[in-house]
């Protein structure tokens, strides 16, 4: 009833007017440091030994699943603290767990721990019968480090089982488990990278593929795949000590990442997909007979429904200064904490199969054979592409991507730049060829400008293979928030021609393209909408008369593209857990077959990820791709990716079917600003069984 009242006064704070109420009321959720009580506490450790706690959930009885945590050895606990079984594993100082480890024949819960004396690393199981630990295998790994952390990785790509073992002076080594001849359990070394500073930490997201690392001076992200090189992202709020972290897994790869900062004794919550967001902070206080929580060395949490204490879920943290006893671990409901911060106590989810439903997509993955130059600033700056074909000879084509921290680049198919255009930050761009501009058809380009909040108007020379600037006058849009997404369109009738822009509200607007007799295009506004919520990546089917639309945290939507086209729409795929996106939703392109058929092709940016549908019917979902790393041409993969363009036209030699083009958000090997990674048509299409059409040069 709380959380329903909670939610009913934000909808009338923000329906009534109350912007500034709305906003200060959000704040404070944000900026408030909460008070939260735990329920329960377990039995002192049996030495001061207590670290990482693992939370492992039963079978078939969940009221029997347990806490297993670092003491003397391996300890385990039940839900109301007790200590049900101790493994003598030495002096254990990390440790974490997996379900569906193939063990024998059978899928099983794997555990993972650490030993800081012999710097060895016991694997065990447990049985669901007892609760009781015992060792599959106990590994003398060649590390060449002092293992401080430790957590495991599950693929949702490979389905292949990994640990991630960090020393405190920064170093990553990444081990991949396998079967040796004679069926037992053995690790091999497969990536090191060091991060530059004190490592406290670790956690990995088996969904999103990610690997968070805990340091005295913040979180940083990577990618947790082998090939994903080091490219890396500093969360927002956390420059100060991290201890350590957890991940709140919930339906539709939604959740949270959570973080203990040593230096307030509070914990940060960030959102696990929209750009780890941060959502706010909590203090564990005393209350009850039970002592705050202090200087956390582990923390784990679940969504679960355990029991009647636990029942939207439970978070478990370490407290090395428990009252008057050893180290301890406090146990926290977290309707709780989710009551408190407005987050989501979503109990739907089976924890034992994280990962599992990703793993049995079948995505597929291809690779990129060129990549472009990076662009010209660090940070969040290429994002958009069009590609443009030459009149005469297709592989002198270019590719024209937006830089959004200054303005438009064109690179040839090499991924050279061609030209750079300072024309301001332009954030997404499209083009459409045969607009009649005086006495002669030319290459209209289009480009959404956050300086001046615009539509930029372009041509391109086909001697020079350049932009030339052919706007009749700045041509302000209507939008309050700053132009964000742009796409084109072209009436296959009246062949007239329209700009669709939007914003971050989710308001769009379509403008009509109009020669203003002085050898100059202009536009004059004939719609607008409001999808709902932010949108960006928006793609327009000319032969249907279709527009796409991808509302980043919802998913794809469909409209009539005409100025007459009102505000009916259809959902083409979703962002929930029957859906196959994972937000955000952001590139969108359409691979035209010809006879009306082809593909509408979206960038799933949460999971690094392109999903195809069909152009036709109701958009049937056809598969998932990635863009792996191509070792032989030292071209890394593709990750977090925006803007993305398609095209069936041969281009040379290298691209005799097309290409399909999209945005890098996290380019390595070497690690360097953004750029565009090119892939070969025919690598996607022999992968889902798809058409290889190639079409005529788009200007005859």
């Amino acid at each position: 009833m709380w959380r329903i009242f909670i939610f009913w006064w934000v909808i009338a704070l923000a329906g009534c007017g109350g912007d500034e109420e709305f906003a200060a009321f959000v704040d404070n959720v944000t900026d408030k440091n909460h008070a939260i009580v735990s329920s329960v506490e377990t039995a002192p450790t049996l030495n001061q030994g207590a670290a990482n706690p693992v939370i492992w959930i039963h079978p078939n009885d969940i009221a029997q699943s347990a806490i297993i945590g670092t003491g003397n050895g391996l300890e385990v606990y039940d839900l109301q603290g007790n200590i049900v079984d101790i493994e003598p594993a030495g002096n254990v100082n990390a440790l974490d767990l997996r379900y569906q480890f193939p063990l024998n024949g059978e899928a099983s819960t794997l555990i993972a721990a650490s030993n800081q004396s012999d710097n060895t690393l016991g694997l065990y199981t447990i049985h669901p019968d007892t609760r009781q630990l015992s060792p599959i295998a106990l590994l003398t790994l060649n590390q060449d480090i002092k293992v401080e952390s430790l957590c495991l990785y599950h693929s949702p790509i490979s389905g292949q089982y990994y640990a991630m073992m960090l020393d405190s002076e920064g170093i990553v080594q990444q081990w991949a488990f396998f079967r040796t001849s004679d069926g037992s359990v053995d690790a091999r070394r497969i990536r090191q990278f060091n991060v530059g500073s004190k490592i406290k930490g670790c956690v990995a997201d088996d969904e999103y593929a990610h690997l968070y690392i805990a340091l005295d001076t913040g979180i940083l992200k990577y990618g947790a795949e082998p090939e994903d090189g080091t490219a890396q992202m500093r969360l927002e709020n956390s420059n100060t000590q991290i201890a350590c972290l957890t991940l709140y897994y919930a339906e539709g790869q939604t959740g949270y990442l959570i973080a203990f900062n040593q230096d307030n004794n509070d914990f940060l919550v960030y959102q696990r997909g929209n750009d780890n967001q941060f959502l706010g902070r909590f203090r564990i206080t005393a209350a009850n007979g039970i002592d705050s929580v202090e200087n956390a060395q582990g923390i784990a949490v679940t969504n679960a429904a355990l029991n009647n204490t636990f029942k939207k879920g439970l978070l478990v943290a370490q407290d090395a200064n428990n009252t008057d006893a050893n180290s301890n671990f406090k146990l926290v409901a977290w309707d709780r904490v989710a009551d408190s911060l407005l987050l989501v106590a979503d109990t739907t989810l089976n924890p034992r199969q994280i990962g599992q439903a990703n793993k049995n997509n079948s995505v597929k993955s291809v690779q990129a054979t060129v990549e472009t130059e990076p662009v010209q600033a660090w940070g969040d700056a290429a994002d958009d592409i069009a590609i443009w074909v030459h009149p005469l000879d297709s592989s002198l084509s270019t590719v024209i991507g937006t830089q959004k921290q200054g303005g438009l680049n064109v690179y040839d198919l090499t991924g050279k730049q061609l030209q750079y255009l300072p024309d301001g930050r332009i954030n997404n761009v499209d083009l459409r060829y045969h607009f009649q501009l005086g006495d002669e058809k030319i290459t209209v380009v289009a480009a959404s400008n956050r300086t001046d909040n615009s539509i930029g108007l372009y041509q391109v020379n086909p001697l020079t293979r350049e932009l030339e600037n052919v706007a009749a006058r700045t041509i302000k849009v209507g939008l309050q928030n700053e132009v964000y997404g742009l796409c084109l369109y072209q009436n296959p009738l009246t062949h007239q021609y329209y700009v669709f822009v939007n914003n971050k509200n989710g308001d769009v607007e379509q403008w009509a393209l109009f020669d203003n007799g002085k050898g100059q295009v202009d536009a004059r506004q004939v719609r607008e909408f409001n999808v709902g919520s932010q949108t960006e990546g928006c793609v327009a089917d000319d032969q249907h008369g279709q527009l796409y639309i991808g509302e980043e945290d919802v998913g794809i939507w469909q409209y009539n593209a005409e100025p007459e086209g009102g505000t009916t729409r259809r959902s083409v795929d979703t962002t929930g857990k029957d859906g196959h996106l994972t937000a955000d939703v952001e590139g969108l392109t359409i691979y035209n077959a010809g006879d009306g058929n082809g593909y509408l092709i979206a960038s799933s940016q949460g999971n690094d990820s392109f999903t195809i549908y069909k152009r036709t019917g109701n958009n049937d979902y056809i598969g998932t791709f990635k863009i792996k790393v191509n070792d032989a041409l030292k071209i890394d993969k593709v990750s977090d990716s925006d803007g993305i363009d398609v095209i069936n036209v041969p281009l040379g030699e290298a691209f005799p079917y097309g290409v399909f083009i999209a945005q890098d958000g996290w380019n390595n090997n070497p690690v360097a600003p953004q750029n565009f990674k090119l892939v070969p048509w025919e690598q996607i299409a022999d992968s889902f069984g798809l058409d290889k059409q190639v079409a005529e040069n788009p200007w005859f």
